[in-house]
């Protein structure tokens, strides 16, 4: 599972970054369990749902369209989850509009629940 794990990490990012929403629904559904959901800090509830979770990715573009996540590292893998750090910022810019450290668990080979940590 590590090498997995890290490969569905790397889709992640590339789906939340990609600009081109047919596209990225494409990952979505390939990435993610139908059931799947986000959660972090800043949300009263889940996002649950491949569809929710498309929409708020949409927002954050909206938010920064100059503005790309990035993997700062991948810290470890085992037992169907993963811990990651990443940033958010405009590519090759001294300052991040934000970072953080993110779990995500994993069913069937897919991502199925991210727990968001925002610094």
């Amino acid at each position: 599972m590590p090498q997995e794990a890290v490969e569905l990490v790397e889709r992640y990012i590339e789906a939340i970054n990609e600009r081109d929403d047919a596209r990225r629904r494409t990952l979505l559904d390939a990435l993610f369990t139908e059931d799947g959901s986000y959660i972090d800090q800043n949300l009263t509830e889940p996002l649950t749902g491949r569809e929710a979770i498309n929409q708020s990715m949409v927002e954050m573009q909206e938010l920064a369209p100059d503005d790309y996540f990035t993997i700062v590292s991948v810290l470890g893998a085992h037992n169907d989850m993963a811990l990651f750090t990443w940033r958010w910022g405009t590519p090759g810019g001294a300052m991040s509009r934000a970072s953080g450290t993110d779990t995500v668990l994993f069913r069937d080979g897919r991502i199925h629940r991210i727990l968001g940590f925002i610094n």
